[in-house]
């Protein structure tokens, strides 16, 4: 079975739940953290920003980000899966939440009465 993103970094889950999943990336000035894998969407909460990149497994951008204190972000399945790491350029700790939405499959519907 393939690590969860959580996993991959090293932290705990905040919410251990069926359908959400939730914990704290951290990433220290200059530094940068470990590739994980998105495998469902997700929510970022950005409770002290900073400007960085993300960068895909093998080190190429995928973006440059600058992410602001307060600033809420939801990242989409469009590009699932997704294996990256962020790496911190400024001189501020950057610190998010991310809360991972594992949305149950919709019920069939039956007949109308």
């Amino acid at each position: 079975m393939p690590l969860e993103p959580w996993q991959e970094l090293g932290t705990d889950l905040l919410i251990d739940e069926e359908h959400v999943k939730c914990w704290v990336e951290t990433v220290p000035p200059g530094e940068q953290r470990p590739a994980h894998t998105h495998r469902h969407p997700w929510v970022t909460v950005v409770l002290s920003g900073a400007h960085g990149e993300s960068l895909d497994e093998h080190g190429e951008l995928i973006k440059a980000v600058t992410l602001e204190t307060g600033q809420v972000v939801h990242n989409r399945g469009e590009s699932l899966p997704m294996r990256h790491y962020v790496r911190n350029l400024s001189d501020r700790t950057l610190v998010m939440v991310a809360i991972e939405l594992r949305t149950p499959a919709a019920p069939e519907e039956g007949p109308s009465s």
